[in-house]
């Protein structure tokens, strides 16, 4: 027989260790964010040629003139598309 009171079990846990309760929360963000950073990698891989073309992007360059995996647009961003490079 259960001699504890009815103690909810988040409270009987929280009483025991709660910075081990505080860092499996910091785990599972950690891993959702991670999860939603992986999703988001090729959002928009369908439509970078066109978008390429539209904002007249050009490979940029280092001061020394290697070509670099990285786009410079008309819309003033700097877009890291290591997979379009072309040599």
């Amino acid at each position: 027989m259960n001699n504890e009171p009815n103690i909810p079990v988040f409270k009987r846990l929280l009483n025991g260790k709660p910075m081990d309760i505080i860092l499996y929360l910091l785990f599972v963000l950690a891993i959702v964010t991670l999860i939603d950073l992986y999703s988001d990698i090729n959002e928009h891989e369908d439509n970078w040629a066109e978008f390429k073309q539209e904002h007249h992007c050009s490979l940029k360059k280092t001061p020394a003139g290697n070509v670099q995996s990285a786009w410079q647009c008309d819309d003033g961003k700097t877009y890291y598309r290591w997979r379009q490079v072309q040599k």
